[in-house]
């Protein structure tokens, strides 16, 4: 590797070491859903939260994603992120494929705890119902994401901040005697009264692309910022270290398909 990816990668663990100094840092993303991530992607990341003693959170690609699951549990994910539970159907599905790898990996330490996305107006509709479903059935659900980006887009509603999204994510915030409770979707300085005034109800936590942080009252619009920031420099140092990764592999092939060219000149 060349001497500029060593810098880019001292760089990935410098904006890492700032989260963690910030005392705001919960949990490390990634996602096969929306970023189509790699698997050789998930092992640097999980690698790195391993060192840092840091949450890896893979969301994975849908309910019944099996392979997802598996690679999950296979990458030492400290929680999975379900998306697009919109039903007890649905809900059930994914907590099947759960069960059915347990066994399998009976030799980790602790299990990934469960998440599930509420993205859209319909899983909104029916989070009583599938609530119902996880405390009768006794479903290890640890937390609650509200996807404000995606239930914005599915009610028509332009701004993740406005007063219905509000609203909406007051009234899932009921069930925070039962689960955590996560607020993800867009986040910019712009998010701070919305966040702040959760936190005030019971907020655990709120996400970025790429990092999940804690949920502190008091807080401040300036510390707020600075958490942003730290979470947008730490992805922007990410996707830096990701495009040299690659570029660097490319070259070798490259250099790799000139040798053979010249072999079959001769």
């Amino acid at each position: 590797m060349s001497s500029g990816f060593n810098d880019l990668e001292l760089n990935l663990e410098k904006s890492f070491e700032e989260l963690l100094i910030s005392d705001s840092i919960m949990a490390i993303k990634a996602e096969f859903e929306a970023e189509g991530t790699r698997i050789e992607e998930l092992i640097i990341l999980s690698e790195l939260c391993c060192k840092k003693n840091v949450d890896f959170t893979l969301k994975i690609g849908g309910p019944s994603a099996q392979r997802d699951f598996y690679e999950a549990f296979q990458l030492g994910a400290k929680n999975i992120l379900i998306p697009m539970v919109e039903s007890e159907y649905s809900l059930l599905a994914s907590f099947e494929t759960y069960y059915k790898f347990l066994p399998i990996f009976k030799h980790l330490k602790t299990a990934p705890k469960l998440f599930i996305n509420i993205e859209s107006f319909l899983s909104f509709k029916n989070l009583g119902k599938i609530i119902d479903t996880v405390l009768k059935e006794r479903l290890p659900l640890s937390t609650i994401v509200i996807g404000r980006s995606d239930l914005s887009e599915s009610l028509n509603i332009k701004d993740v901040n406005s007063k219905k999204i509000l609203a909406i994510s007051e009234e899932i915030l009921q069930y925070k005697e039962f689960f955590n409770i996560t607020l993800g979707g867009n986040l910019t300085s712009e998010s701070f009264n919305f966040i702040n005034y959760l936190n005030l109800k019971g907020l655990n936590s709120f996400e970025s692309r790429k990092c999940t942080f804690k949920s502190k009252v008091p807080t401040s619009y300036k510390k707020f910022n600075h958490i942003i920031s730290l979470g947008l420099d730490f992805e922007l140092s990410w996707l830096k270290y990701k495009k040299a990764f690659y570029s660097n592999r490319s070259n070798l092939d490259n250099n790799r398909i000139k040798l053979i060219e010249s072999r079959l000149k001769k």
